[in-house]
């Protein structure tokens, strides 16, 4: 009769196999979790730059083209930008 090892069975690896097995696929979670706080980080760096550029634009905007309640004045511009006839 023969009699079988703990290390027989290809279906069970050592005790020593899963601890690094472990250790290995933690190391892999902490890098993937520092990849996507850096990718948080810049994007809310984005966010503030565009926000930043977006509120200059509009004063930008607002400078070039005063709103006022004058019909006439918004469809000369419109006319004006559009190169339509009048």
């Amino acid at each position: 009769m023969k009699l079988l090892s703990p290390h027989s069975n290809p279906a069970k690896a050592p005790r020593r196999q899963r601890g690094s097995a472990v250790i290995v696929v933690m190391a892999l979670v902490a890098i993937l979790l520092l990849y996507v706080a850096g990718n948080l980080r810049t994007l809310d760096h984005l966010n503030r730059e565009l926000k930043l550029l977006e509120k200059k634009q509009v004063r930008r905007l607002q400078a070039t083209y005063p709103s006022t309640n004058s019909t006439s004045l918004h469809s000369t511009n419109a006319a004006t930008l559009l190169n339509l006839p009048k």
